[in-house]
């Protein structure tokens, strides 16, 4: 096994052109989604350095249609499918692997990619699958942490890609997915415009009481005359006053609906990174998250907190909308 050794802050500038680079970040749609920004500065810095990203196969359509991204690789769940994703990896020859995943799966993709060079973070799992291994820097003056966007692109930093100010992450719609999406919402009756409101978070602490939620939707409507919305890949979840539960959703339609909503608001999760990413206002709710780190990146966008988050009160919430939300209404009234 080769020693792990500092990364080589020559490395990527180093690289023969055309040289594949791939980037393991299996799951979680919020990180994938802010892994983006620091996959544009790298293609923007080298063009023509060629990257593949492997992801599970429900995360796909998160990077689909990227520009910045030439391959995308299914990891499946399972060995024998991912025996599978192995060979199609070896079959790109890679000269680096980064890993930007900590798991066991990813280790192992990494460790039998054939890539001669592969990267991660100091402190993650599975020293052994990989070659060199770097600490993010620390945060800018006057903050005490990076955000998860900038966290990711530090380990290209740490191998050569030059200091620049990341910009937006980057998501692509389907034009087919968002006119199945329209047709769905019609059926539902939603036609107008509406709110995006994020009902759910993988921790039941992160979740803020949905009977306030469908005030939040009354007060919608009142107020700015839209409906409000929401999507589950349940295909049965429990109804909320108010609000229209679009069932059984993949990733590409949650991105298509986000697409077409005006506004999103709601519990910290994929959802408001997608948000961000489309360039929506956003306004998040968060509980036990590190709110610097899951911020939405590069847009317009307010943040509340409360611990336990049943103290975060609706009026607040409604303060934070108006703050965010009414200023640009009278701009865009006094231009019209």
């Amino acid at each position: 096994m080769t020693p792990p050794r500092p990364p080589n802050k020559r490395l990527l500038a180093e690289l023969p052109s055309g040289a594949w680079i791939a980037a393991l970040r299996l799951r979680s749609l919020g990180d994938i989604v802010l892994m983006t920004p620091a996959l544009a500065a790298l293609k923007a810095w080298r063009p023509d350095l060629r990257l593949a990203v492997v992801v599970e196969p429900r995360f796909a359509a998160a990077l689909a249609g990227n520009p910045d991204i030439e391959r995308v690789i299914l990891a499946p769940a399972g060995w024998p499918a991912r025996v599978r994703t192995i060979a199609e990896l070896r079959r790109l020859r890679p000269a680096l692997a980064v890993g930007l995943h900590g798991g066991s799966t990813a280790a192992v993709l990494a460790r039998f990619s054939s890539a001669p060079e592969r990267a991660t973070f100091t402190g993650l799992r599975h020293p052994w699958a990989y070659t060199h291994f770097t600490t993010p820097p620390p945060p800018p003056p006057g903050r005490t942490t990076l955000h998860a966007a900038e966290h990711a692109a530090s380990l290209f930093h740490a191998l050569g890609l030059p200091p620049v100010e990341l910009g937006p992450a980057r998501l692509f719609p389907a034009s087919a997915a968002r006119a199945r999406l329209r047709q769905r919402l019609a059926a539902l009756n939603v036609t107008g415009p509406f709110a995006f409101l994020n009902l759910d978070a993988r921790e039941p602490r992160m979740r803020w009481p949905r009977a306030r939620f469908a005030a939040l939707a009354a007060w919608l409507r009142t107020r700015y005359g839209w409906a409000s919305v929401s999507a589950t890949a349940s295909a049965a979840p429990p109804p909320v006053d108010g609000i229209t539960i679009v069932t059984a959703t993949t990733v590409e339609e949650l991105i298509a609906l986000e697409t077409e909503a005006t506004f999103v608001a709601g519990n910290d999760g994929g959802p408001l990174h997608i948000a961000a990413a489309l360039g929506k206002p956003v306004v998040g709710l968060y509980s036990s998250t590190d709110v610097p780190v899951w911020t939405p990146w590069r847009t317009r966008a307010a943040v509340l907190e409360a611990l336990p988050i049943e103290d975060l009160a609706l009026d607040a919430v409604q303060s934070a909308i108006t703050g965010l939300l009414d200023p640009a209404v009278s701009a865009h009234h006094s231009q019209a």
